[in-house]
């Protein structure tokens, strides 16, 4: 998602634009990361570079937390990030102060918003996704017991608890 910003930075502090995203794809290979994303942007110039405030939504591929089944979720999020000048500016040129956290914009005065949608989509991301609201969760195949009379789970702890029951009424135990 690059967006030049070469007028917009010669433009005086608060000058603004307006860019809408129509099914455009954002890769980034180094994190195997590939997005088509629909939104609007407002690009506004500060002193520094270009404050971007962006609503987006994405279909994103996720899990079931319950049944584990994969699911596509559509994702809307909004976020305000300052891209900072890698360059001198234009025209008063200074270099404006950056540190490494700091989105830039590169010198062919690109925006690349493609990282700062793959960390604002990480954080929006739901904690427990559900393919549904009444979602059973995982439902394993349960094997026919190999005998045909019933089994009783609890016959070896009703055997303890006679035990138990018999040292208690004939004294105490020997140590």
């Amino acid at each position: 998602m690059l967006i030049n910003v070469a007028t917009l930075v010669q433009e005086h502090v608060g000058s603004s634009r307006e860019v809408e995203f129509v099914d455009e794809p954002i890769s980034l290979p180094e994190f195997d990361y590939q997005r088509v994303v629909n939104g609007s942007a407002r690009l506004i110039c500060t002193e520094r570079g270009v404050l971007v405030t962006a609503k987006l939504t994405l279909p994103i591929p996720i899990e079931c937390a319950r049944c584990l089944q994969p699911i596509e979720e559509q994702l809307t999020f909004e976020f305000d990030e300052e891209f900072v000048l890698s360059i001198r500016h234009p025209l008063t040129r200074e270099l404006p102060a950056h540190d490494q956290e700091d989105f830039l914009i590169d010198e062919h005065w690109l925006l690349d918003l493609s990282e700062a949608v793959r960390q604002y989509e990480q954080s929006a991301v739901p904690l427990v996704p559900l393919c549904r609201s009444d979602c059973p969760g995982f439902l394993p195949e349960i094997p026919a017991p190999l005998t045909s009379q019933p089994t009783d789970r609890w016959a070896a702890l009703s055997g303890l608890a006679a035990q138990l029951h018999e040292e208690e009424t004939d004294g105490p135990s020997q140590a």
